[in-house]
């Protein structure tokens, strides 16, 4: 189940987001919560697998259009890495924005190439 960020919930936000390679220092966590708090096109999205009580990942979007987004962060908790939980986490999303395409960066690209031929 995917649920939109709410302010009162960045120390969570931040906390999972600090599993992304890139995203280790307090800072840069910083620089980027702030970053889609204060941008209207980006939103962040908690995520907690079907029958899940806790929240297990976060995706960062930013929706340009009715029919386009770009994927610009995608993190899971460490413990379910591996299982495959990060597509079910872009099925979900897919299925939220279902007339969306959904595009990458430099550092999602890869990962969402995998997710495609997953589907396939």
């Amino acid at each position: 189940m995917l649920t939109y960020y709410r302010k009162e919930q960045r120390k969570i936000a931040m906390g999972i987001l600090s599993f992304h390679q890139k995203l280790t220092e307090y800072k840069e966590l910083l620089k980027e919560i702030d970053m889609y708090e204060k941008e209207e096109d980006l939103h962040l999205l908690f995520w907690i697998p079907a029958g899940g009580k806790n929240i297990q990942g976060i995706v960062g979007i930013e929706v340009k259009t009715s029919e386009a987004m770009i994927l610009h962060d995608i993190s899971i908790n460490p413990s379910f890495r591996g299982e495959k939980l990060g597509f079910d986490l872009l099925d979900e999303l897919a299925e939220l924005y279902q007339e969306t395409k959904i595009y990458g960066t430099l550092a999602t690209s890869t990962y969402l190439s995998k997710w495609k031929e997953h589907k396939v």
